[in-house]
């Protein structure tokens, strides 16, 4: 290598290192070694030196003139050219050390002033399983809003991804903000994991893709029991509930007639809906919970104030609940919330009482657990509350609320296939199951208004006493609601 060769090399590096955006800039001095480099230069140019100087020296130990010059230039050549190609490779490989780790986070910030964030992926991909001892700080920058959402929006899933190892999920300073941060913006991404589950399992979004990497990781986080727990996901689920309702910008349109929100068919309105997306994703996770036997507060209560918000926010108008255009059964997309959370409510405990019962000869049901409890609880405050609503919905759809409860106490007790699914004949120990869901009614009526208990008259009344277990169970439902009168 010549001198004016080692100087271009020189001024090509430097108008690389010019022309680089801040986030590659910030990335090189992170991974690559650039001062080995330089190091490398200098140790050229000393080369050349000693090679071109006229010095007059001899060579030593009796080396030919011709082969220590060769030596020399290949030498001066092949030093900062190896140096050069290490650099690339210790880039490439992006592997966070525990030397570059409390440096990471320049990168991050980088990321988020230029908007780009391709690089910030290609490190944490490479660096999953190093990412437990990220700084506080850094990991604030990583679960900004903003990152998360350019990069979900780019149908990268890394922040759930690095979210889905416990080690780290744990290992962050404050797991609940980068938990709150990721699950909101699941809500409102079109390319959610979270979307594909619900669509997948309640349909609204045709054709529907739910990938076998998006299943796996959600199977993975918000239907594993351990990690929901751990994670507190319901709570930021709850609240951008609850603050897409508080909005006021939804009354309008979900107060009107709700068929393409509640389409089976194409994609439907609520398939973009943070109401039904969230509210759907805590209870897919209470069913995972059940279905893996898992006794713990998964807080059933969020369904009953995301049903009382809902309520608050409905509003009867006749000509819409009697238009023709309107579905009988929930006229409007509030109505169809409405209608889904008691539908669920019922899913769930009947869940919760398949899972408690033996499969045998002589089936027994085991006493009601702690997710079976908050059921209840959960389920009686819902027909509580929809009993004391004025002019929220209409008289028929307040009875059909509530006759749903009535129906599943009854069956508990009088035909237990009606909350079975498949014949499995005299189930042991569903008293305690009757009177649990009972107890939890008695409770939430006790020093009722009139106007309650007309409402619970009203759907008692409009019961089918033509079915059986109605009309067997019926003279102990009326006496346990209204006494003797």
């Amino acid at each position: 290598m010549t001198l004016e060769a080692l100087l271009t090399f020189f001024g090509i590096l430097i108008a690389v290192l010019a022309v680089v955006r801040p986030v590659q800039r910030r990335s090189l001095e992170l991974f690559a070694p650039l001062r080995l480099l330089w190091f490398s230069i200098a140790v050229s140019l000393l080369l050349i030196v000693c090679r071109d100087a006229p010095l007059g020296l001899a060579p030593p130990f009796g080396w030919s003139v011709d082969v220590v010059l060769f030596a020399l230039t290949m030498a001066a050549f092949l030093f900062p050219v190896g140096v050069a190609l290490f650099c690339w490779t210790s880039w490439v490989r992006a592997r966070l050390t525990e030397g570059r780790l409390p440096r990471v986070e320049h990168v991050f910030q980088a990321a988020l002033r230029e908007r780009e964030f391709d690089e910030v992926e290609r490190i944490l991909q490479r660096n999953s399983s190093r990412l437990e001892r990220i700084p506080a700080t850094a990991a604030s920058v990583l679960f900004s809003s903003r990152m998360v959402s350019a990069l979900l929006d780019s149908h990268s899933l890394v922040h759930l991804e690095l979210l889905s190892s416990l080690p780290f999920l744990t290992s962050l300073e404050n797991r609940h903000a980068a938990v709150d941060s990721v699950t909101r913006e699941l809500l409102r991404s079109d390319a959610s994991p979270l979307r594909s589950a619900a669509m997948h399992t309640y349909g609204g979004m045709d054709p529907f893709p739910y990938s076998d990497r998006e299943r796996d990781l959600i199977e993975g986080t918000f239907q594993s029991p351990n990690w929901y727990y751990e994670a507190g996901a319901h709570y930021p689920l709850v609240i951008a509930t609850i603050e897409a309702l508080n909005a006021n910008t939804l009354d309008a349109a979900y107060n009107d007639v709700g068929r393409h929100y509640d389409a089976r068919q194409g994609i439907s309105t609520r398939s973009h809906c943070p109401i039904f997306l969230g509210t759907k994703t805590h209870v897919l996770a209470i069913q995972a919970a059940l279905n893996q036997r898992v006794e713990s507060d998964f807080y059933v209560s969020d369904l009953r104030d995301v049903f009382r918000a809902v309520l608050e926010r409905s509003v009867f108008k006749p000509l819409v609940w009697e238009s023709p255009l309107a579905n009988r059964e929930h006229p409007t997309p509030y109505a169809y919330l409405l209608y889904e959370i008691a539908g669920d409510l019922r899913h769930l405990s009947e869940t919760a009482l398949e899972k408690s019962t033996t499969r045998t000869a002589s089936p027994q049901a085991a006493a009601p657990g702690r997710i079976a409890s908050d059921l209840a609880m959960t389920w009686s405050f819902c027909v509580w509350s929809i009993a004391r609503s004025s002019n929220h919905v209409s008289s028929d759809f307040r009875d059909r609320i509530i006759e749903q409860y009535f129906l599943f106490v009854l069956a508990l007790g009088w035909q237990p296939s009606e909350v079975y699914h498949g014949p499995i004949g005299a189930v042991a120990g569903l008293e305690a199951w009757r009177d649990l869901f009972m107890d939890e009614l008695e409770r939430r009526f006790a020093g009722a208004y009139q106007h309650e208990l007309d409402a619970l008259r009203s759907a008692f009344d409009s019961l089918d006493r033509g079915k059986r277990f109605v009309f067997d169970g019926a003279d102990w439902l009326q006496e346990r609601l209204f006494g003797n009168s």
